[in-house]
């Protein structure tokens, strides 16, 4: 089947529910990038428009996800530190969180996706090529078609969702049967309408892909690879899951493809765990 053909079955399975619009605050963005004089202090000026935007990229901006030298009190300072394509990309992330409802099951799916992002985040200090936005933008995004999938069937929907956590073969199995697409795929047509990187895109289609050694592209691989160590980290640490031997599979094909040590995956336990205790509390 194409790729084609793939997004039209998406756009079938959440028919009704509209694709949340790409913000203003991101297509001006955008084109001021695109502009031959492009201007930081106009880009800061751009998210100032916005209050609950700025107050977001802020705190973003701040979090031990970016790791600035020094906190940014303004946006304009945010700005300057992270440099134009990062707060591009903080930008996209602080947008992700206000785009559907305030349902229980989006909150569960929307802090899933945040444990996930940051321990990306963290992950991707052992892997070349990847910053810890584009990491931490993709661990937000990679749940994006699930978020579609539970404003178009909340009550089904809740009880697929939680296979994730355990058993993500079965869990696709169960979205295609009663779809006739994935979490993925429509995960795809929102990235489209966003106007996400190539490399990223595909890195939501194929996050679950049983062997990274299947990704033709390096980069993407490595994306992929990033995504399932911290899938299945989260589900053992922030949602106290009973990990299988699918899960523990999962987890060990992504580290087999990017080669990260014990010690490594033992630090970001530890990252992890301390940032679940603070969002718990």
């Amino acid at each position: 089947m194409s790729m084609d053909q793939i997004l039209r079955q998406a756009m079938m399975a959440i028919k009704g529910v509209k694709l949340p619009e790409l913000p203003e605050e991101l297509m001006l963005i955008e084109h001021e990038l695109a502009s031959r004089f492009c201007s930081s202090q106009k880009i800061a000026s751009i998210i100032e428009q916005n209050t609950t935007l700025s107050g977001e990229v802020l705190r973003l901006a701040n979090s031990p996800v970016y790791k600035l030298r020094q906190p940014a009190d303004t946006i304009s300072q945010a700005v300057l530190m992270l440099g134009l394509d990062n707060i591009k990309n903080l930008v996209f992330s602080a947008s992700m969180k206000h785009l559907f409802n305030s349902s229980e099951l989006y909150k569960d799916i929307m802090s899933h996706s945040v444990d996930v992002a940051v321990c990306m985040a963290d992950l991707s200090e052992w892997v070349a090529d990847v910053t810890r936005d584009e990491a931490y933008m993709l661990g937000l995004f990679h749940n994006a078609g699930c978020l579609m999938l539970a404003t178009k069937d909340p009550d089904n929907y809740q009880k697929i969702f939680q296979l994730s956590h355990s058993n993500p073969s079965e869990y696709m199995k169960r979205e295609l049967a009663r779809y006739n697409t994935t979490h993925n795929a429509i995960g795809v047509l929102l990235g489209k309408k966003w106007h996400l990187p190539i490399d990223i895109l595909s890195a939501i289609y194929l996050h679950h892909i049983d062997s990274c050694r299947k990704v033709q592209n390096d980069r993407v691989r490595a994306l992929v690879a990033l995504t399932k160590i911290a899938n299945s980290m989260v589900s053992e640490i922030s949602l106290g899951a009973y990990r299988g031997e699918e899960m523990k599979s999962y987890e060990k094909d992504g580290r087999d493809e990017l080669m990260i040590t014990e010690g490594a995956i033992k630090e970001i336990r530890i990252a992890l765990m301390g940032h679940s205790n603070r969002m718990a509390s």
